[in-house]
């Protein structure tokens, strides 16, 4: 992913101001290991995802549920299939206007959005459960196409 400035993402989000977004700290982010950049607002509840389509920038805004409630349960990514055995993942949804009226769409994802960094092998906080031996050059290529799928169900894309 090509880096980015704050004003670049702010122009995304219509009307958001530095401390709505929660930026995170752009100086330190490692671009060259990013298929997107996402991160979750300080509160909690709410992420944002912005990724590269084509030489145009595309983002979404999500609101995200943590699991609290009963026992923990193997749960997987469905963006990078990082499998986890307690509460790593969490439901992150977003509203799409659709033609029955507003519907909400969701996938569970890892809770911090760093599957970049998981299908790299660069963090390993928690190990995955079942690890796969697909080449990450084929990961890097699910996990690409998962997010644009996403995007396009939340209509992002037009």
């Amino acid at each position: 992913m090509r880096p980015l400035i704050a004003q670049d993402i702010k122009s995304l989000y219509r009307a958001a101001t530095h401390s709505e977004l929660g930026l995170p700290d752009l100086s330190s982010v490692d671009w060259g290991v990013l298929d997107y950049l996402g991160w979750v607002h300080p509160s909690g509840h709410t992420a944002y995802v912005v990724m590269e389509v084509g030489m145009e920038l595309k983002a979404i805004r999500l609101r995200r549920a943590l699991a609290t409630e009963g026992l923990p349960r193997t749960q997987m990514c469905s963006w990078c299939h990082h499998v986890y055995r307690g509460r790593g993942t969490a439901l992150f949804t977003t509203t799409v206007l659709g033609s029955d009226g507003r519907r909400n769409i969701g996938n569970y994802l890892c809770r911090n959005l760093d599957c970049s960094l998981r299908i790299r092998n660069l963090t390993s906080d928690p190990p995955t459960y079942l690890p796969e031996s697909l080449h990450v050059r084929n990961k890097i290529y699910r996990l690409q196409a998962a997010v644009l799928t996403f995007m396009a169900r939340a209509n992002v894309l037009n």
